[in-house]
């Protein structure tokens, strides 16, 4: 079975995929740990630990050549200019390093895999780069990624399609992922819980563009069930003439409908209003995504998503994340 590394295994996409790697019985799910007590915890949750670092091409290529590493997915969030494209460069070093190994025995061996998760910041709290729920500061909703993220986060996925030389690589691109909690959703959203909170009837501010608020949305599952697909299927996209990058779409509709009906959940009594604020270059982003299209995700991964009702089943999404929240508090 092919054994994947999953970079972020802990955090919101990276326990779903996780999880849906394991329960396939297709694939061996391996994580580095820095400590016993971390190793002990992925184990529990059936994730092979690997003590080790991702600090080096050096120490990468030791940890995929000792384990038989097939494929490595990273699904930390996209938080800073520097992270994820310093990775990707460590990664593709130690497979340069690997396939010179290689070359040395005569031998000849697939790429190693690389798959990256990207898209509108929806892996977690920009507060927490791993994506899981931290105990968030009262002001995290207001908070601003810092300037040129936009800009950087295209260069990065521009970066893992060049490295196709060293790498067979994919690009997914999710939609607003929702289910399962969402920190990222505190961002939209907290206004209303504060309202609730406090039982204003005042209006309730939503920092959501009233002119540009129809957005694209992805299940968490659907999300794991794409990036398993591209997994699998990796050597087939790059050695075809297939531009490696899906996006994906599960429902789409005026996130202000959704903002009302979350409102009337939480026990809201304020009437929720759209507005933009100064400086909106990262809610654009987020908004700005209605042109997505899975399409290519459908005909080349098989991609198809099963969760496809946001809006409707919003009363089962509301009180998943207000529980996130109260969970988050207790930390």
């Amino acid at each position: 079975m092919p054994n994947v590394l999953v970079i972020g295994p802990t955090g919101y996409v990276g326990s779903a995929l996780s999880e849906q790697l394991i329960r396939s019985g297709d694939h061996y799910v391996y994580a580095v740990s820095q400590s016993d007590e971390e190793g002990f915890r992925l184990a529990t949750s059936e994730i092979i630990p690997i003590r080790g670092s991702l600090d080096s091409s050096q120490t990468v290529f030791e940890l995929i050549t000792s384990n038989k590493i097939d494929v490595i997915v990273d699904t930390s969030s996209y938080n800073d200019k520097t992270t994820k494209s310093k990775l990707l460069k460590v990664i593709a070093g130690a497979e340069n390093l690997r396939q010179q190994q290689l070359a040395k025995k005569q031998l000849i061996q697939p790429k190693l895999g690389f798959v990256t998760v990207s898209g509108i910041w929806t892996q977690g709290s920009t507060e927490d780069p791993h994506g899981s729920f931290q105990k968030m500061a009262p002001e995290a909703s207001s908070v601003q990624p810092e300037e040129g993220l936009v800009e950087s986060k295209a260069l990065y996925e521009q970066e893992v399609l060049a490295a196709r030389s060293s790498l067979d690589v994919a690009v997914i691109q999710p939609s607003f992922i929702w289910a399962r909690g969402g920190a990222a959703w505190t961002r939209i959203l907290g206004p209303l819980v504060e309202g609730a909170r406090t039982s204003t009837t005042d209006t309730v501010k939503i920092a959501v563009d009233p002119a540009d608020q129809i957005y694209c949305f992805t299940n968490i599952d659907d999300v794991a069930t794409a990036i398993e697909l591209a997994v699998n299927k990796l050597q087939l996209i790059n050695g075809n003439s297939v531009h490696p990058v899906f996006e994906l779409v599960g429902d789409q509709f005026p996130v202000g409908l959704l903002c009302e009906r979350d409102a009337l959940y939480f026990g809201c009594k304020g009437k929720a209003e759209l507005f933009k604020p100064e400086n909106t270059g990262f809610l654009d982003v987020i908004g700005g995504n209605h042109n997505a299209n899975r399409t290519r995700a459908e005909q080349i991964l098989g991609w198809y998503p099963k969760k496809r009702y946001f809006l409707r089943d919003t009363f089962i999404y509301a009180n998943s994340f207000m529980a996130a929240l109260a969970l988050a508090k207790l930390k």
